[in-house]
This record gives structure tokens, C-alpha cells and sequence, in this order.
């Protein structure tokens, strides 16, 4: 299957005159899944969920037309934005994919100059391909439901962020049954997009696995739980810990990853640092105290945060680390 979604690729990269192109699965009007991606002569099958909801994705879904857009990149593949001041060198071509009842199954997303627009033969030809990549994302979905039952990333050995999410609700609900803190650490390479870009698709694996290495040896043995997040992004589900604790480990892995000698196949050496957030899933909020006579701490509130609370302030501590300058790490106390 992974070779034919390859080949696929590589046939639309070709009828599209692109190097980038990437393939979304269309699971509904808001939601999709980003099957498979070309960058530069590189493939890469992330199989990464996507909200279409407020972007230029879920126009294509509600039009079903092929449009053209300012293009930006996200984990280096070509993603269509609305922004129309945007000035950037290229745009993206948005191709959708319908079967026979006129249902949108997938689109197709490709980089592409400005000034090189497809010839109206070349678009009628990716059109056809329609029956084809519609069979190509309905059997790959299948596998993708199949293969969230693994729960060991392929390249990196660390956990998959579908085994993520499920121990991360298993943690809450027993610290709500039972009390107790946990923290997380989202962990990001530094400029990894230019890493690819004068390195290539290939050694940027080698980095990842690196650095899960790197992860691997310093986290606590069969308590800490680390998974790899995203294709550039690792975290880190720590339970009965405090943010301390987790600062600690974020600055031990921080630390640890810059002091690192990184080297290309070649031997030329790669400089590598990261951004980490944290955040844990208490807020303890201090109530103003009247009395002189009762204990402070008494009047504590501790609140629980909801998954989605934990994770947003864990990202937003990571961005908090990127617009600090990078090779940081931060925390929401």
C-alpha cells in the first residue's frame, strides 16, 4: 500500500509540474487525514489527523471545485491559507476527488509557481485519477485503523500519539479517582524545516531518531512515557509530577540535545537545539482570605484541567519557548 500511495504521488507530482504535494483523506466536512506527502523527491505517510474547519480546505470541501491559493508549509508540505496579502513565490493547486454520488473523498495539494499555472489538458488528466485515488484512501484508511492498535512509532521506537492520547485519559481519570499530579512536555527541533532544506528528507530521520535516543536514555524507565507528538515534535506524559520535576527533565533534555554532537553521513556537523512547554493538570487558584483566624492554605481551590486545557497550555508554553528565541524551556506554573 505504501508504495502505491508512492506511486501515486509521483504521478501527480508529475501531471502538476510540483516537488511538494500532499494527500488528505476527507473523513468528513470538518475532518481529514493526511495520508501521504512528497517534499523534494521524498515521501513521507504521516497519517496525521487534520481540522479542515476555518481553513481553506474546507472550502474545497464545500465547493468541490479545483481553486488555486496562496500556499504556506506546514511540516514542509504545501498547505492552501486565505490570507490575500500573503507574498510568498508559490501557490496552491487544490484538487478534489469525488466518486460517483459526487461525495468529496480526498484532495490532492500541490505546490506551484505563480507564474507556471497548469495547462487545462494537465488538470482534465489529474481529474481522471479520481476512481483511483479514492480506492487508495479508503484502503489506506482501513489500514490506518487497523495499525492505531500499535502502539511503537516506526522510526523513532518511541510510543505513537494514538497510544499517547489513550494513556494520557487513562492518567486523568486516575488522578480524578485518585489525586495526584502529571505533567507534560512537548518537545520541538529548532529550525527543522531548514535542516531539511540543506540536509534533506533523509537525515532529518536520522535526527528524530537521534534525539528519540537522546529522549530514550534520560526519562524515567517504565514511569515516564515518552511518544513522538507530531512529524518534528516529541512529548513527554509524565505521571506523579509536578512541573519541577518536569522542568527539570525538560532542562536535562534541552541540555543534553545542545551539548550533542549531531553529524551528517557525510560527517558534517548539525547544531541542534530545542523548545520545550510544560504545563500539568492542576490549577490551584488562592481565594482571598477575610478571616485572620483560618488557615491559608484552607482557602486553595485545586481545579483539574481537562485534557484538551492540559494539552492547549503545553503548546502554548512551547510557542511561549519559539518567541522567546529557541532552546528554551517553559513552563505554565
Amino acid at each position: 500500500m505504501e508504495e502505491l500511495i508512492k506511486q501515486t504521488l509521483s504521478t501527480i507530482a508529475h501531471l502538476g509540474n510540483s516537488k511538494q504535494v500532499a494527500l488528505f483523506n476527507v473523513s468528513n466536512d470538518y475532518n481529514g487525514i493526511l495520508i501521504g506527502g512528497l517534499i523534494g523527491g521524498e515521501f513521507t505517510l504521516p497519517n496525521k489527523t487534520i481540522e479542515f474547519k476555518n481553513t481553506f480546505l474546507e472550502k474545497i470541501v464545500l465547493t468541490k471545485q479545483i481553486l488555486a491559493c496562496n500556499g504556506t508549509l506546514v511540516d514542509l508540505l504545501p498547505f492552501p491559507i486565505s490570507e490575500e496579502d500573503i507574498q510568498n513565490s508559490f501557490e496552491c493547486l487544490c484538487l478534489p476527488f469525488l466518486n460517483n454520488s459526487n461525495e468529496i473523498k480526498g484532495i490532492a495539494v500541490l505546490s506551484k509557481n505563480k507564474e507556471s499555472p497548469l495547462s487545462t489538458e494537465r488538470l482534465q488528466t489529474l481529474t481522471m485519477l479520481s476512481p483511483l485515488m479514492i480506492t487508495i484512501m479508503e484502503t489506506t484508511l482501513k489500514s490506518e485503523l487497523v495499525g492505531q492498535l500499535s502502539t511503537q512509532d516506526n522510526l523513532t521506537g518511541l510510543y505513537t500519539r494514538h497510544y499517547f492520547e489513550t494513556r494520557l485519559q487513562e492518567e486523568l481519570s486516575r488522578s480524578h479517582r485518585h489525586g495526584g499530579v502529571m505533567s507534560l512536555l512537548l518537545i520541538d527541533i529548532d529550525h527543522f524545516t531548514q535542516i531539511n532544506g540543506s540536509c534533506g528528507y533523509k537525515e532529518c530521520n536520522r535526527v528524530l531518531q537521534e534525539i528519540a535516543k537522546l529522549i530514550n536514555t534520560l526519562i524515567r524507565k517504565k514511569i515516564d512515557i515518552p511518544c513522538r507528538y507530531d512529524s518534528k515534535q516529541f512529548i513527554i506524559l509524565s505521571p506523579n509530577t509536578n512541573v519541577d520535576g518536569a522542568y527539570i527533565l525538560g532542562e536535562r533534555i534541552r541540555r543534553c540535545c545542545e551539548q550533542h554532537f549531531f553529524t551528517t553521513l557525510q560527517g558534517i556537523p548539525l547544531k541542534l537545539t530545542l523548545s520545550v512547554g510544560i504545563a500539568h493538570n492542576i490549577e490551584t487558584a488562592l481565594e482571598e482570605n477575610s478571616n485572620p483566624n483560618v488557615n491559608t492554605n484552607a482557602m486553595n481551590q485545586i481545579t483539574e484541567l481537562p485534557k484538551e486545557e492540559l494539552i492547549h497550555r503545553t503548546e502554548l508554553m512551547l510557542y511561549a519557548a519559539k518567541q522567546a528565541g529557541r532552546n528554551k524551556v517553559m513552563v505554565w506554573w
